[in-house]
């Protein structure tokens, strides 16, 4: 296969999981109404070979995947692992169960996307702020304080001059490494959310911005246990089969959980659970669950309701962090305003000196 097929493979990729939550609604759809899994599959292949050619060749391999029946296996690497865990345990019940199953996973799509866009639109706003304030810093360093250099020895400079012109000395002469240092933390930031793990790891994950990730995989991973126990597949294979499709991060705790139900304390699950994937509001619920008269229910009622308060809880947290971003664009400003003006203050009253000393 050509690069040019394969870049358009991934941006059919890219446009099925932008719209999956119709893809889902429809395959459960038409399931409900007895149509076959591939039936639906191969008429959805055949209509996109008449308007996009790239998506009928993404229907094609899932077509080939789905040969055995398996819609999970069809989907896989196009669809988040925590929806193919949903589905992989809904999927042997029959059309019927899996029809509802999608059904379920559309409606907590649809959620999961109002959570994402909460945290990216509190997000944006300061990061948009950030990069600006980058960009007047940059045109401080590179012309404003050249002019100041030379109308008075940066030596002469108030305080905060002085931070200013340091500043602008790092940028000019040091502006390439620092951008390529930023880009490579924040490259290893978005790498090591779904890869580092251990209980180094799990300290991290307490504070922001690891806290969100933390808290919305966990909500995830709730939603994803809850709907497989629904079918009455127990805790321990619902564990197992969440394994195969989870990421790094998520498979170190998975088989921390899985050590702790085999532990003496497996009677309460509950406690199997603070491994530091939940956060401590969910860490409780887990555990009162585990002491409820029927467990498996009360775990359940967790998993359903854990989206939007959830929703709520990554809402309040992107705002905090919406207020740090904010406070700290507002002491790059801060710096470039005082430094400037202080510098001007104090070449305009080097100029009133002497002018007022003349007869």
């Amino acid at each position: 296969m050509s690069f040019l097929d394969t870049l358009k493979i991934w941006n059919a990729k890219r446009d099925l999981i932008v719209r999956r939550a119709d893809f889902y609604y429809d395959l459960a759809s038409s399931l409900e109404d007895k149509v076959p899994l591939f039936t639906s599959l191969r008429k959805y292949e055949a209509r996109a070979r008449r308007r996009a050619p790239a998506t009928a060749l993404l229907y094609q391999r899932m077509l080939s995947a789905a040969m055995g029946g398996s819609l999970s296996h069809a989907l896989r690497d196009v669809m988040p692992a925590s929806e193919l865990v949903m589905i992989d345990a809904i999927q042997g019940s029959g059309d019927g169960a899996l029809a509802r199953g999608l059904y379920f996973v559309s409606e907590t799509v649809e959620k999961t996307d109002r959570m994402l866009a909460t945290m990216r639109k509190a997000v944006a706003y300061p990061v948009l702020l950030l990069i600006v304030f980058a960009g007047l810093l940059t045109g401080f360093s590179f012309f404003a304080v050249p002019i100041l250099e030379e109308l008075l020895p940066p030596e002469k400079w108030p305080l905060m001059g002085q931070v200013l012109y340091h500043i602008a000395f790092a940028v000019r002469h040091y502006g390439f490494y620092i951008v390529a240092a930023v880009l490579a933390v924040l490259g290893l930031f978005f790498y090591s959310l779904p890869n580092w793990n251990g209980p180094l790891r799990r300290k991290f994950d307490r504070w922001m911005p690891y806290s969100l990730y933390r808290d919305f995989s966990g909500a995830m991973l709730m939603v994803s246990l809850s709907s497989m126990m629904r079918t009455g597949v127990s805790l321990r294979s619902s564990l197992d089969r969440a394994i195969r499709f989870s990421t790094p991060w998520m498979r170190w705790h998975l088989r921390q959980i899985q050590r702790g139900l085999a532990s003496e304390h497996a009677a309460h699950f509950g406690r199997a659970f603070c491994t530091g994937v939940l956060s401590t509001v969910m860490e409780d619920r887990v555990q009162d669950a585990a002491e409820r008269r029927d467990p498996v229910v009360a775990f359940v009622k967790i998993g359903v309701g854990s989206i939007d308060r959830i929703e709520r809880d990554i809402a309040q947290s992107a705002s905090r962090l919406n207020a740090i971003m904010m406070a700290l664009a507002g002491v790059v400003l801060g710096i470039m305003m005082l430094g400037f003006f202080a510098t001007a203050f104090e070449m305009q009253a080097g100029i009133q000196v002497p002018t007022g000393g003349m007869p």
